[in-house]
């Protein structure tokens, strides 16, 4: 294991996550650490989380969230990119992401339950229709330039993102953008760290937790949340080294075990269409004293 702290001598950093909530839970301290030392900080959102929708509408409540949950972290709207595309599945044969970049077909369209084309809200338009004046269409082509379009206009010196080895296929398909697009530029070169949402050990064995309770809050008040990371029983099968993880302190105001008192807790607790009866365990066993990546080599 290697410990880690941003240099204040860094510029700028990169979160980009498929998902509404991916952002709090791998890096909810690094991002806020960050902006204490006057590091810049973007967050760019790949997908809309519309799994559960069935129309623009109710496709994009989750959108509100992530901004409601960075404002807790310090981060403004202007500091967020909604790319605007679909989240149809976790499998790989279902996930929209991993479809996509295994498509050989770049133009070909993609139609999800919500749309066939980008959107995010009325007074935050998708990246693409803001740019150019109208949404993307759902294609393998459009979503590699819209990345890498974003990518190029931040140049971030540190990416985060989610992990090749994850069980979601939105989470593994988009690092493989991302490493796609990084291989191809010849002059620019930035440190990439992936991490783990959905181990290969199980959501119910990752990450770690101390005890289960059916009430939200008396599960916070249980946990030790100063504990670090473990490593479960197939967390990686082989593909990423536990050794070899970098782990991230978080700030004080993240070590709280009365999860009111917790930031990290208070901006997760925004994801309120996230936190389901069946997720809470997974979703606030994040909060550790710690933040775990592994770099990427491409």
């Amino acid at each position: 294991m290697r410990r880690m702290e941003l240099d204040a001598g860094i510029k700028n950093i990169m979160v980009i996550v498929p998902h509404e909530d991916d952002e709090i839970l791998l890096a909810a301290g690094i991002m806020e650490k960050a902006l204490a030392k006057g590091i810049g900080v973007h967050v760019v959102m790949a997908g809309n989380g519309d799994y559960e929708g069935h129309d623009e509408a109710t496709g994009s409540v989750r959108l509100p969230e992530t901004l409601a949950g960075l404002q807790v972290l310090g981060l403004d709207g202007r500091q967020v990119t909604f790319l605007g595309y679909a989240d149809t599945g976790m499998d790989e044969t279902e996930s929209f992401l991993h479809q996509l970049y295994d498509d050989s077909e770049g133009d070909r369209v993609h139609v999800s339950h919500c749309s066939n084309h980008t959107y995010a809200l009325p007074d935050k338009k998708d990246y693409h229709a803001e740019k150019y004046g109208k949404p993307a269409l759902y294609t393998r082509n459009q979503f590699k330039q819209d990345l890498k379009e974003i990518i190029m206009e931040k140049r971030p010196e540190i990416i985060f993102t989610t992990a090749e080895y994850d069980r979601h296929g939105d989470h593994s398909g988009l690092v493989l953008f991302i490493k796609e697009i990084l291989t191809e530029e010849k002059e620019y070169h930035p440190t990439l760290f992936s991490g783990v949402v959905h181990s290969n050990a199980g959501d119910e064995n990752w990450p770690n937790r101390s005890a289960k309770r059916d009430n939200i809050w008396d599960y916070a008040k249980s946990m030790d949340v100063c504990e670090p990371f473990a490593c479960p029983k197939d967390f990686d099968k082989g593909l990423l080294k536990w050794e070899e993880r970098i782990s991230f302190a978080v700030p004080e105001d993240m070590w709280a075990l009365d999860f009111s008192k917790n930031r990290k807790a208070r901006a997760l607790a925004c994801h309120k269409n996230a936190i389901k009866e069946d997720a809470v365990e997974f979703l606030y066993s994040f909060i550790k004293r710690e933040e775990l990546f592994w770099e990427i080599v491409y």
